[in-house]
């Protein structure tokens, strides 16, 4: 009798495969042993931007761990076909290049193991077809959360209900699972129907309604709003809707103390108890020079402690190009580190986020409300200020604020405007450490955090859903 196996098909970016990485270690433990995980990776050029040096560590760890993972590295296809820069389409197109290399490589596993399920990341959408027609039980995990997920499976409607683009729409929008949101959230590529993002888009919301199910990192209690809407099947009217599995959260933490070292933590621990606001904007948050200072004038006229790590964008530069790190005493203002040396630290590089919002010092995060962010935020108690960039983050922050009461907002300088004035984010930094609102979102982010550890903890909602979908592949349901 041949050993079942679930294959995982992620998207070889950081915060994509660290929660599939999660994903598998959770496999493992649920199935005693029964079942054995292979990870596909997709090869591309050194000059691609799908290469993570993060992705690389995290599955170089794991592979070394002894768990019963093993890695399987697709074949690269030719150096023209590789995404340039750091585009979503031409990174798609790329993931869909890899079909051929998909379908030999499970043809490979399957005459060796039975392949009870593959799981592929929903940025590999475009794939879900290869291992469907060879009858291999086909899954996505989706690394955003259920209201996002809601919302890509309303999308076709939305999009014949508006004859107009979204950018051009003023009107409030409504879709299942989600309060109503102004048109301004949606990402900025999904705005205009003609763009190749909005197109890509639509066509996975199809493409979900012909897999078997979507793992979905987050939990029940987290979410319920979406989560309800997504069980009903209001998402996709007269349509087949797949089913969900809050599973979450997915997050790779290690062990909490895994950077004591790092000068950041030795900073931290000369600090009072939850008296430090971090601001971190994740591996592709950068700035420009202009709004660095905003940033510092905010940040001084707060009187608050804090810890920034603080990434530069080049003038001209796109906001997928990598940040640079900088002399801090560059491009910040004049006196600034000298007047704020007591109060703050500026640390103009990565810096060990799960470690710092670990951190009992920390008491405020000023993040761009990626997922994995978030949940890391909510898994440590640590309440929130949004200032989203790019991609869905717009649409986290608006739920995060309206709709969860786990976050304090940001206004823009106007509509359409990028910059953050450095008053606006001084009175949100005060109101978050020091007012009535941010004593409210303190109380509503305690209340989720102890919600998360529930949920995963054996008999709560994400562990009982992810054990009856393993159960299911391992008696081959």
């Amino acid at each position: 009798m041949k050993p079942r196996k679930v294959v995982l098909f992620p998207t070889p970016v950081a915060g994509h495969i660290v929660a599939m990485i999660e994903l598998a270690k959770q496999i493992l433990r649920h199935s005693c042993s029964t079942l054995s995980i292979t990870i596909l990776q997709i090869s591309a050029p050194s000059a691609s931007p799908l290469n993570s040096a993060a992705a690389s560590t995290h599955a170089q760890a794991v592979a070394a761990s002894g768990l019963d993972i093993d890695f399987v590295e697709l074949p690269p296809t030719p150096s023209d076909d590789a995404p340039e820069g750091g585009g979503l389409i031409p990174t798609l197109q790329y993931i869909e290049s890899q079909k051929s290399s998909l379908s030999k490589a499970l043809g490979s596993i399957s005459a060796a193991a039975t392949v009870c399920a593959i799981v592929v990341d929903v940025l590999c959408l475009g794939v879900s077809d290869v291992p469907a027609e060879i009858g291999i039980p086909t899954y996505v995990l989706y690394t955003s959360g259920a209201a996002m997920l809601a919302f890509l499976l309303y999308l076709p409607e939305l999009h014949r209900k508006h004859a107009c683009d979204f950018r051009d729409l003023k009107e409030i929008l409504e879709s299942p699972g989600r309060c109503p949101f102004p048109a301004s959230a949606i990402p900025a590529l999904m705005r205009e129907k003609n763009n190749p993002t909005h197109q890509w888009f639509l066509r996975a919301s199809e493409l979900f309604s012909r897999v078997d199910g979507v793992l979905v990192n987050t939990f029940r209690e987290l979410q319920p709003r979406a989560i309800k809407a997504l069980k009903d099947g209001l998402c996709k009217p007269g349509l087949r809707t797949p089913r969900d599995f809050p599973i979450g959260p997915l997050l790779g933490l290690g062990p909490a103390t895994e950077s004591p070292d790092h000068e950041c933590i030795k900073w931290l621990d000369r600090q009072p108890l939850a008296s430090v606001v971090f601001l971190c904007f994740g591996s592709m948050g950068a700035f420009p020079a202009e709004q660095i200072a905003e940033i510092a004038r905010g940040l001084e006229g707060s009187g608050q402690r804090f810890m920034w790590s603080m990434r530069i964008r080049p003038k001209g530069a796109s906001q997928f190009s990598e940040p640079k790190d900088v002399d801090p005493s560059e491009v910040l203002p004049e006196g600034f580190l000298r007047r704020t040396k007591e109060k703050g630290l500026v640390w103009p590089k990565w810096a060990p986020q799960v470690a710092i919002l670990s951190h009992p010092a920390v008491g405020g995060f000023v993040s761009h409300c990626g997922w994995n962010s978030t949940l890391e935020s909510v898994w440590f108690g640590v309440p929130m200020i949004a200032w989203p960039l790019y991609a869905e983050q717009g649409m986290n922050a608006f739920e995060l604020v309206n709709d969860l009461g786990l976050s304090l907002g940001l206004k823009k300088e106007e509509e359409g405007g990028e910059l953050v004035k450095g008053e606006e984010l001084e009175k949100a930094v005060r109101s978050l450490m020091e007012g009535e609102e941010g004593k409210k979102v303190r109380e509503k982010m305690k209340e989720a955090k102890n919600m998360a550890r529930k949920a995963v903890e054996e008999g709560g909602s994400s562990y009982s859903a992810l054990a009856s979908l393993v159960q299911g592949w391992t008696n081959g349901h």
